[in-house]
């Protein structure tokens, strides 16, 4: 049973930090929160401890050379090092400092680490236009109409922020009131821009937001810079697939081709309509080392786009070993000589006559069926269709 994973479900909770395009795409279907209700509550207290324990300055001192990196917070070891830029470039507005430590850039999604701190001094005080006085209730969040690309706006439809520190640093830190830093790994899934090159530019602005109204910005924070990409170029394999497909009772699913990285993989298929729309549709199983891996079924058309881009994509899920084993992404190792995967689907079908209870969160609605409550981190609901596929990479 996969463990609660409290870096990913403290972003997921979070009311900013919540895709806000899904319930808006083609009729696309909304996002489930895996095992909603047990990782509601683990969350909720875990909320309460980090805006306790971050908040004393002792414990800022402590644990601020504590931060892990982007890879190490998403659960990598050093795989991704090659690919994150180090930037730890500085901005300053209404008495806030924003610092970019980090980057990472691939197709489809930006990462960075963003640390802030607040200057309460009288002087500082004075300059202001807004109240900000602590990070317990203001957070930060990319400007997607002023962010670009290569000179090109994100079409975003996923974002989701991850603390950078072990549950086990904020356990062994002492609480006290007002919270001054603010440290967070923030992810963006976008559908386009696709070319982004080999030293794309990036203008990058960021806004601190009340958590009470957090459509107004309160401070801005502009960053200009260019990542270099060759070494995560270099790292990619691109390569079509021939004669790989699984029948299911809606049709063909047939596989394309693979782009895999340390970071990212993702295959694009041909898709039924009927069996998007019916199902939750995943492709599971091992790679050549005896790695889980795991892939989502997405349309990563754009939004605007009349058709259908099917790929099944990677996302950081974690994959957890006996006691004392480190946890790691369900990613395919890219060194692997092949894949072997099965499709799995889940129904979304819910006998309106039978519910008793519906709960409605944010653009997510949670029903209970005859005292279920019906959630994505339930396995039993999965079913494999199909025989195995094997991709062969090398």
């Amino acid at each position: 049973m996969k463990k609660f994973d409290f870096s990913k479900e403290f972003g997921n909770i979070d009311p900013k930090y919540i895709s806000e395009a899904e319930g808006e795409w083609k009729g696309k279907k909304k996002a489930w929160t895996p095992s909603f209700w047990s990782k509601l509550v683990a969350a909720c207290v875990i909320l309460a401890l980090i805006s306790t324990v971050l908040s004393n300055p002792k414990v800022q001192a402590a644990i601020k050379n504590l931060a892990l990196s982007i890879g190490e917070t998403l659960g990598f070891q050093k795989e991704i090092e090659p690919y994150t830029e180090a930037l730890n470039i500085s901005q300053t507005d209404q008495g806030i400092t924003a610092n970019i430590k980090e980057v990472v850039l691939d197709e489809g999604v930006l990462l960075f680490r963003v640390h802030a701190e607040i200057d309460n001094t009288e002087e500082n005080e004075k300059k202001k236009t807004a109240n900000i006085s602590s990070f317990r209730n203001t957070g930060i969040t990319l400007d997607m109409g002023k962010t670009t690309i290569n000179g090109q706006k994100l079409d975003e439809y996923m974002n989701a922020e991850y603390s950078p520190y072990s549950v086990d640093d904020l356990l062994d830190a002492d609480a006290d009131s007002d919270e001054k830093e603010y440290d967070r790994v923030q992810e963006y899934r976008f559908h386009a821009p696709t070319d982004l090159g080999e030293n794309p530019e990036i203008h990058l602005v960021l806004n601190a937001f009340d958590y009470d109204d957090w459509e107004k910005s309160v401070a801005e924070f502009t960053f200009d810079f260019n990542i270099s990409r060759e070494k995560i170029l270099k790292q990619t394999t691109n390569k079509e697939l021939e004669n790989i497909s699984v029948q299911t009772e809606e049709g063909t699913v047939t596989l394309k081709d693979i782009f895999l990285n340390k970071l990212q993989s993702s295959i694009s298929a041909d898709v039924p309509e009927k069996l998007f729309q019916k199902y939750e549709v995943e492709l599971r199983g091992t790679d050549s080392k005896g790695n889980k891996v795991r892939y989502e079924l997405k349309d990563d058309a754009e939004t605007e786009a009349i058709s259908r881009n099917w790929k099944f994509k990677t996302d950081f899920w974690r994959t957890y070993g006996s006691a004392g084993d480190d946890e790691r992404p369900e990613l395919p190792d890219p060194d692997s000589e092949y894949l072997e995967l099965q499709l799995y689907l889940k129904s979304d079908d819910i006998m309106e006559s039978n519910i008793t209870e519906t709960y409605d969160l944010d653009d997510d609605t949670y029903a209970e069926e005859e005292g279920k409550v019906y959630d994505a981190g339930d396995d039993s609901e999965w079913k494999a269709v199909g025989e195995k596929m094997r991709i062969d990479i090398r």
